[in-house]
């Protein structure tokens, strides 16, 4: 059986070695792994030996997680998010040597909606999105109703405010707090906000409602066995009434799509509209993977309007998936996981086949 390693964080290590639940479902490695003949090793980049080539590796007994030092597998599937640069060195080092996919990437959404951009076929999914500055915010309250002032490098929706027009009055909503402002105190509310830190601003699409309240659609997109990038699932993220935000962790909720798409769309209009978010979904995995060739994993937060016509609002690449286990889409939950351990298996056969035609080739001038 081969193996191949699974890179995580180190809490979920620590609650891994101690038995306790985390948003990773490490059982469905191993019994995902066991039909395609692959034994997943979990590791942190710390765990990685001098060298790295030798790893205190970790295996799950049924209950928890138990080490034994093993060589470093020669394919990887990094679920690691960090800042920490001596773990970015060991995950930068070990792309040179072995094969790591969802490697380091750009996450600056800046910079992502620059790369995304230069794609013209795309731009109708990307809503308006600049740099934050005090001229480029007055221009942005000037022109649209719902404003976003987001960092540029976050992610669970921290940091994250939304600025609603009622009128000549200002609706400034963050961290579960709604405040009621004019314009001048909104202003300077938002160089508070801001302080010195890189933030974007971003046009506030006009979301489709599900029960009176926005939602958004987590989008899993993963490269499959054939290597091509294939939608894995959709659940709809309802967004909390307070914050405003449809982040599980920040009060929203999960549900089916089709429970959500069934109160806007009749049953041909569904299918279109989800047709449609997949196809901007997959172009955009495209070229975002045409910058970071090891990118294989990716979860996409999708806005749709009345219409059903689909805009990006931000993409993950660690994608927790948690919000498809929460939405009841069990199916879609385990697919998640099977993707990514059928595209390492891929990795490992061409490898072998490589290896194969490296020998006879040699065996042949010899």
């Amino acid at each position: 059986m081969d193996r191949i390693g699974i890179m995580l964080d180190w809490g979920i290590m620590q609650k891994g070695i101690r038995g306790d639940k985390s948003y990773e479902r490490l059982p469905y490695y191993v019994e995902i792994g066991k039909e395609l003949g692959l034994e997943p090793v979990f590791f942190h980049p710390r765990h990685v030996l001098p060298g790295d080539e030798r790893v205190q590796g970790y295996f799950w007994n049924g209950s928890r997680l138990v080490s034994r030092r093993v060589a470093v597998p020669r394919v990887i599937h990094n679920r690691v998010l960090t800042g920490d640069q001596k773990a970015r060195a060991v995950i930068s080092r070990l792309s040179k040597k072995k094969t790591v996919f969802n490697g380091l990437v750009v996450r600056d959404k800046r910079k992502v909606h620059q790369m995304l951009w230069k794609n013209e076929h795309l731009r109708k999914y990307l809503p308006h999105t600049v740099p934050y500055s005090g001229e480029q915010f007055r221009q942005f309250l000037d022109k649209y109703q719902v404003v976003y002032v987001k960092p540029s490098i976050g992610s669970v929706g921290i940091g994250v405010a939304r600025i609603e027009r009622h009128g000549s009055d200002y609706h400034f909503i963050a961290s579960k707090k709604r405040k009621v402002m004019s314009r001048p105190e909104l202003l300077a509310a938002v160089r508070r906000w801001v302080g010195g830190k890189r933030f974007l601003i971003q046009r506030g699409i006009p979301l489709a409602r599900y029960n009176g309240k926005t939602f958004d659609i987590r989008v899993s997109v993963q490269k499959n066995r054939e290597r091509d990038w294939t939608v894995s699932g959709m659940v709809a993220k309802v967004a909390n009434s307070k914050n405003k935000l449809s982040n599980l962790s920040r009060g929203g909720r999960a549900v089916p799509l089709t429970e959500a798409l069934a109160t806007l769309f009749s049953p041909e209009q569904q299918e279109e509209t989800i047709q449609r978010i997949s196809e901007a979904a997959v172009a955009i995995a495209k070229q975002y993977g045409r910058h970071f060739s090891s990118l294989a994993d990716l979860g996409m937060d999708m806005g749709i309007d009345e219409k059903g016509n689909p805009y990006l609002i931000e993409i993950n690449v660690r994608d927790q998936r948690y919000s498809f286990f929460k939405a009841g889409e069990k199916a879609m939950f385990k697919q998640t996981y099977r993707r990514p351990l059928e595209y390492a298996l891929t990795l490992l056969e061409e490898q072998k086949l490589r290896k194969k035609h490296a020998t006879q080739f040699l065996r042949l001038h010899s």
